[in-house]
């Protein structure tokens, strides 16, 4: 069977966001009328929008969950055409400074939402989180938390994943391919990407893309939204698409439906197949090991650094 996975930071603050109604009620339209199986939105802000959403996709998305946490709720929430059947949130316990009002990351109880979904008798773990947004990267003061937060992220899927047939994390890390806080993830949680998996890939990035209406010329591109995965020895799963899932611009109108860029991940999954990957080494587990023990010390000599 085939499993349609969509995400995106949709850029949803009050007051501050451009186009905010407008975006939202073509989101809307977009999701309800599409062929995605679960949808995972973040910076899902204001109350009236998720209701909004809610309301209009029902007829499509039958199972529905927003992660409630914090002054302001985590923005974030999961969408399903399949059966809900357990939901658990973790929040970060380092997130933000309650007197940096304007960066607002504290009010909003960022952390990792967890949707277990029945997948035609497959269990499937949908994870979707947010890390702390980097403001200023020539002094970045919250690079400890967003390590913190990729670690507890890390840790929350590997000891919540080990029951189910396949696990899958989509949002916002705001961290690229190449940052501790990625990679603290990936190999924590021991996922794949899927921009690495698919052999068809055509994302190459999800922030400050040339084409988008709301791109600021001074910031250059990056992929900070990601789709990951990881599966069980019973089934095989393969990635057969990774793909933009929204075109540049909302139709009719000059501008995107974000500031970020929408993923699409398209898996397959079959049952009781020899799915040994032939290019896995023998000790890969090892060389695993060895590069998270390094990690680990990378992000305690982050945090030393950074306390004051």
């Amino acid at each position: 069977m085939k499993l349609s996975v969509f995400t995106l930071n949709i850029w949803g603050l009050r007051l501050v966001s451009e186009n905010r109604t407008e975006r939202v009620k073509a989101l809307a339209n977009r999701l309800r009328n599409g062929e995605y199986d679960i949808v995972c939105l973040q910076e899902l802000w204001c109350e009236n929008d998720w209701r909004y959403l809610k309301e209009y996709c029902k007829t499509k998305f039958k199972y529905i969950h927003y992660f409630n946490s914090g002054m302001l709720g985590s923005g974030m929430c999961i969408m399903s055409c399949y059966p809900i059947i357990d939901i658990h949130y973790h929040s970060f316990i380092l997130n933000g400074y309650l007197h940096m009002v304007m960066h607002g990351d504290w009010f909003g109880g960022k952390g990792v939402g967890l949707c277990r979904i029945d997948v035609q008798g497959f269990v499937v773990d949908v994870y979707t989180t947010h890390l702390h947004a980097c403001y200023n990267p020539s002094n970045d003061k919250y690079i400890i938390h967003r390590v913190i937060q990729a670690f507890e992220t890390a840790n929350f899927i590997r000891i919540t994943s080990n029951s189910s047939d396949l696990a899958i994390l989509a949002g916002d890390i705001n961290s690229d391919p190449n940052d501790i806080c990625y990679k603290l993830i990936s190999f924590g949680a021991n996922m794949k990407d899927c921009y690495l998996a698919c052999p068809s890939n055509s994302v190459k990035c999800t922030f400050s893309h040339p084409q988008n209406s709301y791109r600021n010329p001074s910031e250059g591109e990056s992929r900070i939204d990601y789709i990951l995965y990881k599966f069980n020895k019973k089934n095989s799963v393969s990635v057969k698409e990774h793909r933009y899932a929204l075109p540049s611009r909302v139709p009719g109108q000059n501008f995107s439906y974000s500031d970020h860029e929408s993923i699409e991940a398209v898996f397959e999954i079959t049952a009781n197949k020899d799915n040994f990957d032939k290019d896995i080494k023998i000790n890969d587990n090892l060389l695993r090991k060895i590069e998270l023990q390094k990690l680990k010390n990378d992000s305690l000599q982050i945090c030393n650094e950074n306390l004051e």
